[in-house]
């Protein structure tokens, strides 16, 4: 496999296995395409990857595993995602080694084949066969149902980025003229949230819209090529702020 991506797809949650039906489908559709190319090609995720989720690793998570190793031996398919909000953000952060990858730092559940969490705040510079483009990662979002579930066991408050990760944000577009070809987000930015839903969407317990002020102060200074956030379970356009929502939908970036 040579270093630059032959092709690369973006799509939205996974949560694990739950939703990987649309990866199945990808196969299904292009499979031969994709194993007669020896190249690597990249699956960028909208966050809620979900693959490390249980306060220890159990036989579900081995499976997955096995199965995201399978994809990149095969078809040479590697993962990268955003955070989301369905995260084992304890585990992450603190059992998943950590790379360089693409310019900047990325957190790995199997060595160089991934899959990979890039980190919030994150530049990335990265390889394609149609030549480089950026990317600006910043994940998290408050979870609906957090009232039902557990703290630090099926809920994590990192699910919240800090003042640091929102610092190192600005500070990467700052650097490169405020500019990144793509934005790769879990939820939406305040206004965005506004367009769409009429109000910014708030867990009960929380009244204040914290990621989506941390958004928009990214969306304020930033200008980029397209917008890409999951978490809304929408499949839904935006031309005008070059924006797009995904979920069941798997798009090529044609870069």
């Amino acid at each position: 496999m040579s270093g630059a991506y032959s092709r690369v797809f973006i799509t939205g949650d996974i949560h694990g296995t739950i939703d990987i039906q649309k990866i199945q489908l990808l196969i299904a559709q292009q499979g031969k395409a994709l194993s007669a190319d020896p190249d690597k090609k990249l699956m960028l995720v909208c966050g809620d990857f979900g693959a490390v989720f249980e306060v220890k690793p159990d036989d579900w998570e081995r499976s997955v595993r096995a199965m995201y190793r399978a994809l990149y031996e095969q078809y040479g398919l590697q993962f990268a995602t955003c955070l989301g909000n369905h995260e084992n953000y304890d585990r992450i952060y603190h059992e998943l080694g950590e790379i360089d990858w693409c310019s900047d730092r990325v957190y790995t559940m199997d060595g160089r084949r991934g899959p990979l969490y890039l980190q919030n705040g994150g530049y990335y510079t990265i390889s394609a066969a149609q030549g480089p483009f950026t990317l600006l990662a910043m994940g998290g979002a408050p979870s609906a149902d957090r009232k039902t579930r557990v703290p630090n066991k099926s809920w994590w408050p990192q699910e919240i980025p800090d003042k640091a990760m929102m610092k190192r944000a600005l500070a990467n577009l700052d650097a490169h003229d405020r500019y990144a070809d793509y934005i790769v987000t879990h939820t939406l930015p305040y206004k965005l949230q506004k367009a769409i839903f009429v109000k910014p969407f708030l867990p009960r317990g929380i009244r204040t819209p914290t990621v989506a002020k941390m958004l928009q102060k990214i969306a304020d200074r930033a200008t980029w090529r397209q917008w890409f956030a999951g978490h809304h379970h929408k499949d839904l356009t935006l031309k005008d702020h070059k924006t797009t929502l995904l979920y069941n939908t798997i798009l090529e970036l044609k870069v």
